[in-house]
């Protein structure tokens, strides 16, 4: 609907019997609507309008809130990451033997991949730097003009809330594909939380040496000295001798049960 076709700016004239040469014509206003000139409506529509505006500033707090959510989570990554870091170096150069060895590498991967995962989702689904829907400038530009000064109240309104409604509707849909990003950041790092909560306890259990150690905690060590006593006599480290002070192989074996004591035998 176009305001200025109806509506006409006064001009002064010099034409005889103006009353003068600052004398204007009377400004010619069409017959409008009674329901545009009812005090009601005037009160319907500054409602409506502010409701609109409520609404535009409750969308601008909750993407305020959503960039701060994702800087801190962005934030906590990174030092799971280090964290991660760190444990993967020992879980890595751990002696696992097969299979643990492979399911070691694996979490310490799945960990990286989910943690770095939810950080990109984060950074391109709610940290990206957009553009701020509003009033368009090309519409703000003519405010000044006659089409929007003559015009009433109502009418001026109700072009403004239109314009403040598409804004609003573009906020809202950037305000769900941000909820969306945190939502995927999230559960990514869920993922990796679990998966280096996992390799922690396998690295203790190692550690233990309940997992991943050979012949059930026992090592078994050849000698390679001979005892320079007399025959058969059993030497301080274990070993023994032949009746010529020919050395005999020795086995000296580590115990690691029986409370933690090594007892040594010698055969």
């Amino acid at each position: 609907m176009t305001i200025s076709s109806r509506y006409h700016r006064p001009r002064d004239t010099d034409e005889p019997g103006s009353g003068g040469p600052t004398a204007r014509t009377a400004f010619a206003v069409p017959s409008l609507p009674p329901e545009l000139l009812d005090p009601k409506t005037e009160t319907t529509v500054d409602a409506l309008l502010d409701t609109v505006r409520h609404l535009l500033e409750e969308e601008n707090s909750r993407d305020q809130s959503f960039n701060t959510r994702g800087v801190g989570l962005a934030g906590f990554v990174g030092i799971i990451v280090s964290l991660n870091t760190t444990l993967g170096h020992d879980a890595l150069a751990a002696n696992w033997g097969t299979p643990w060895k492979g399911l070691a590498v694996g979490l310490f991967a799945g960990t990286l991949a989910s943690l770095v995962g939810s950080v990109v989702v984060v950074v391109i689904g709610v940290l990206r730097p957009r553009e701020t829907a509003t009033l368009g400038m090309a519409e703000v530009e003519k405010y000044p003009l006659p089409e929007y000064i003559y015009a009433p109240k109502v009418m001026n309104q109700g072009r403004i809330m239109r314009g403040m409604i598409d804004a609003l509707v573009i906020e809202r849909s950037r305000a769900g594909s941000k909820a969306t990003g945190l939502h995927w950041g999230y559960r990514l790092l869920l993922v990796g939380l679990a998966c280096i909560s996992i390799l922690g306890f396998l690295l203790g259990l190692h550690d233990a040496k309940l997992i991943g150690v050979q012949h059930a905690g026992r090592t078994i060590h050849p000698a390679t000295a001979a005892c320079p006593r007399a025959a058969r006599v059993r030497c301080a480290d274990g070993q023994w001798t032949a009746a010529a002070g020919h050395p005999v192989l020795a086995v000296r074996q580590t115990d690691y049960g029986h409370g933690g004591k090594r007892l040594q035998r010698g055969r």
